[in-house]
């Protein structure tokens, strides 16, 4: 997957909070003064979505689709489920009889199933990087209030507050893929395009309306190697349109039966 260049795409764009919006940090690891959660911020004190939050949201939304196709995860089908062993396209006794065979990454990637041949396992690398996102220009947390409540008295438990980011807050989204095939591409250009449709939600709070983002400004720049001298060179890239989107997205329909 990784010893020769094949491709890469890169997808910017800007991610645009159009609810208020909570990725938190643990109150251990805020200042003492800070409020009881904090959002997460970086050495600076600037908020900033983490690259992992987001491409764990998208990944989770990608998978409940794929399954929706394919109920079964294994051999370049469907997904996974994380937190069943048993529900593994390549459970950890398996893996280790991979293990002793000889090429061993190849073996692995065939019995991986959909989702893990582009964003990774345990056993496979991801071949998606979602880049941290900072703010486009500075913005301060608000401070809300809250209360728990006592499910057996049906009464306030204790008080709270927490920190949001305010709706039209702004970032700068980044996702780098390399050596994907027409219908790989299609699977993570889905998540792209559920973004931008703004169905895929981020952060804490989610149930209390928090956390609906979109996706708006998204640009593909596109390399392979037909075109890789002319990058290296000028760095000039491939136009992408959206019939380029559409028809990598046609390809994964195709290949799932939709």
């Amino acid at each position: 997957m990784w010893d020769r260049f094949e491709n890469r795409l890169r997808i910017t764009g800007k991610l645009v909070a159009e609810t208020a919006l909570r990725v938190g940090m643990s109150a251990e690891s805020a200042l003492p003064t800070a409020t009881d959660l904090p959002v997460i911020k970086d050495s600076q004190g600037r908020p900033f979505i983490p690259g992992s939050s987001l491409r764990g949201a998208v990944r989770a939304h990608i998978e409940r689709i794929v399954r929706a196709f394919e109920p079964q995860a294994g051999n370049g089908r469907g997904a996974s489920n994380p937190t069943k062993t048993t529900e593994w396209a390549i459970p950890p006794d398996v893996r280790s009889e991979l293990a002793a065979k000889p090429d061993y990454e190849k073996h692995v990637y065939e019995r991986s199933c959909r989702v893990e041949r582009v964003f990774g396992s345990p056993w496979f690398a991801s071949r998606v990087r979602f880049t941290d996102l900072t703010l486009c220009y500075p913005v301060s947390p608000e401070l809300r209030d809250s209360v728990a409540i006592d499910r057996e008295k049906e009464s306030v438990a204790n008080k709270y507050d927490f920190e949001v980011l305010p709706a039209g807050t702004q970032f700068n989204l980044e996702i780098i893929a390399e050596n994907l095939n027409d219908a790989e591409l299609g699977l993570l250009l889905l998540g792209v395009r559920e973004l931008e449709n703004g169905n895929i939600r981020i952060g804490g709070f989610k149930g209390r309306g928090l956390g609906v983002v979109r996706l708006r400004e998204t640009c593909y720049e596109w390399v392979e190697r037909s075109n890789l001298l002319d990058y290296l060179i000028s760095g000039r890239v491939a136009p992408v349109d959206e019939n380029w989107v559409n028809a990598r997205l046609q390809q994964l329909f195709q290949e799932m039966g939709g």
